[in-house]
């Protein structure tokens, strides 16, 4: 009971205006350069250092850690794939960096305890190595939970598949950084539950259509 009510305090704590979806945090999925990815359950010790916010009532600064090595993506996620602050793991040490910038290493990273679930899945990914193509800006504005969205369907692309584009889809011109970024498309749009680019549908959960109708 302790343990459950400890959680409960951390996910109150964490919400702030840009990361609402922290309060229902119901996944975690990492995500490897290959494109492949594994959906774990939250591990308080993931989720304090992620959402730690020093100036909520769950006050326990997490231990500074040093990136190092490959690192694979984290998304954590709510009901219906709402995304929270996403992050890198490095497992090399244990480093976990949040940031809703993801161009480059965030400095806000804390050192991960016995993270069982996390470590498993990073040693069954292809780790990433250098900077990865992020996608920086979308038009018209995005949140950064919609653009954390669509960069998830994205990384995820070994779950796409051809498709014709779907018949109510919101269009949005997409701007990428780092080294793939000309070979990202440009030209997006945005369905129920799916990124569509390119003849093909990125599968994105059903939280993406809100998010890109409160922008459109």
């Amino acid at each position: 009971m302790k343990l459950l009510a400890v959680f409960a305090l951390l996910i109150l704590a964490a919400v702030t205006p840009t990361d609402v979806a922290a309060k229902g945090i119901a996944a975690l999925i990492v995500v490897g350069s290959d494109g492949r990815s594994i959906k774990i359950e939250p591990e308080p010790a993931v989720l304090s250092v992620m959402l730690y916010d020093p100036a909520s009532v769950y006050n326990v600064k997490p231990q500074l850690a040093t990136p190092r090595g490959g690192y694979v993506k984290v998304y954590p996620v709510g009901p219906g794939g709402f995304p929270a602050i996403p992050g890198r793991f490095y497992a090399t040490t244990r480093a976990l960096c949040s940031s809703w910038n993801q161009t480059a290493t965030s400095r806000r990273c804390g050192r991960l305890g016995p993270s069982r679930l996390l470590l498993a899945a990073s040693r069954r990914l292809v780790p990433f190595h250098g900077p990865p193509t992020v996608l920086t800006a979308l038009r018209p504005t995005g949140t950064g939970n919609l653009i954390a969205a669509v960069q998830l369907a994205f990384d995820r692309y070994r779950s796409s598949r051809s498709a014709r584009r779907p018949g109510h889809c919101l269009p949005f011109v997409a701007r990428w950084a780092g080294p793939r970024a000309r070979q990202q498309p440009s030209r997006i749009c945005i369905s129920r539950r799916n990124v569509y680019a390119g003849g093909r549908l990125y599968p994105a959960g059903r939280a993406i259509w809100q998010l890109a109708r409160d922008v459109s």
